[in-house]
C-alpha cells in the first residue's frame, strides 16, 4: 500500500507543474478516489479470498439451479415432462368395471389449436350417470381413448368435485394439454369419432354420507 500512495505522489507532483489551476482540486479528488476504489484496494491485498464453506456452495447451487428452471424454456420443458409422466402415471389398466357407480353416458371432443403448439388444447364434453342409490360427492378416476386395435390415444383425468345425484346424468366440459410430447394425441383431431373407444376408470368414489367405494376392493 505504501508503494501505490508514493506512486501517486509522483503523479501528482508532474501533474501539478502542467495544471490548470481551476482542475488542481479536481484532479487531487479523482487520485483519492482512485486510491481507495474497491478494485484498487482488493488488487493490493496479499491476502487470499477466504473459501467458501460447504454450506455457501451448496446454496450458490441451489440459487444457480433456480435461475435456470426460471428460463422460460426450461420452465416449460420440465413442464411437459412432469405432465406427461403424471398422466403415464395415473392412466390404469382398461379392465371392466361391472360394479363401478359411474358409467359414461356419453362424450363429445374438439380439437382447439392456439397460436403456438403449447397452446393447442382438448376439448371434451362427457356424460356420467350415477347408478348407485346414493348421491355421490367426489370421484377419483380417468376417462382413456384407444383406436379399435386397443392403443391408447389420450387419456384425460375427470373433474372430482362433481355432485352426481343419485340416478340421474351429469355433463361436465373442459379443457386438457395437448402433449408435443405425444404426437399420438394429435389423432384425436382427425380420427372418426366412430373409430375411437372411450373406457371409464373410476379409482374411487365418495358418497353424500362419506361412505366411499374403491374400484378392486369388496364394497
Amino acid at each position: 500500500m505504501a508503494g501505490l500512495e508514493t506512486a501517486v505522489t509522483r503523479i501528482t507532483v508532474i501533474l501539478l507543474s502542467k495544471m490548470k489551476p481551476g482542475l488542481l482540486s479536481l484532479s487531487i479528488a479523482a487520485l483519492i478516489g482512485l486510491l481507495f476504489t474497491p478494485g484498487i484496494l482488493l488488487a493490493e491485498d496479499p491476502s487470499p479470498a477466504p473459501t467458501p464453506s460447504l454450506e455457501e456452495r451448496v446454496s450458490d447451487l441451489e440459487q444457480r439451479i433456480q435461475s435456470i428452471e426460471h428460463i422460460p424454456v426450461v420452465a416449460f420443458a420440465l413442464k411437459l415432462r412432469g405432465s406427461t409422466e403424471q398422466n403415464a402415471a395415473a392412466t390404469p389398466a382398461a379392465t371392466p368395471q361391472s360394479d363401478s357407480p359411474l358409467e359414461l353416458v356419453g362424450w363429445d371432443y374438439r380439437f382447439k389449436e392456439g397460436q403456438q403448439s403449447y397452446e393447442n388444447r382438448h376439448v371434451f364434453n362427457y356424460i356420467l350417470k350415477n347408478v348407485s342409490e346414493k348421491p355421490i360427492k367426489l370421484i377419483h378416476g380417468t376417462l382413456l381413448f384407444t383406436d379399435r386395435l386397443g392403443e391408447k390415444i389420450v387419456s384425460i383425468k375427470l373433474n372430482p368435485d362433481v355432485e352426481y345425484p343419485s340416478g340421474q346424468t351429469v355433463s361436465i366440459s373442459g379443457e386438457w394439454d395437448v402433449s408435443p410430447l405425444n404426437p399420438s394425441e394429435r389423432r384425436m383431431a382427425t380420427m372418426n369419432h366412430n373409430d375411437i373407444k372411450a373406457t371409464l376408470l373410476i379409482q374411487g368414489v365418495a358418497f353424500d354420507d362419506n361412505t366411499t367405494w374403491t374400484a378392486g376392493k369388496q364394497q
